[in-house]
């Protein structure tokens, strides 16, 4: 083995690390996808989040939504309040699911995500 193989199995070996102590440290607990009829019926509980594109947002949204890009959510100058619980949808559930990731890991209480996102939400 030459020296670029010791470095790069050491880079990877790191990297690797990296990633199973980041999950490591997700608490899980506080993470719910819930169905839209318990969605709708707790979400005036906490703070309700739509982390959609902000045309989408304005075209269509569930009343009582504030439209937040990821930035505005999570990170030094956040805009929500760390200690409520927060109810978020996105298009389709994907993104939503990984921002509740890293709002758990920023020190977010209970994140709640709606199954499916938007796409599945009927309005009554």
């Amino acid at each position: 083995m030459d020296w670029i193989d010791i470095v790069l199995a050491i880079a990877l070996g790191l990297g690797f690390g990296w990633l199973l102590m980041r999950y490591q440290n997700l608490d899980r607990s506080k993470l719910h996808i819930i169905d839209q009829e318990t969605f709708e019926n707790n979400m005036r509980k906490g703070q309700l989040i739509d982390v959609r594109k902000k045309d989408a947002y304005d075209k269509d949204k569930i009343k009582g939504a504030r439209n937040f890009k990821k930035s505005q959510i999570v990170g030094k100058y956040s805009r929500l309040r760390k200690d409520q619980s927060v109810y978020i949808y996105c298009q389709n559930g994907r993104k939503s699911k990984r921002l509740a990731k890293k709002m758990i890991r920023d020190g977010f209480s209970d994140i709640y995500i709606l199954e499916g996102g938007f796409n599945n939400y009927t309005h009554q």
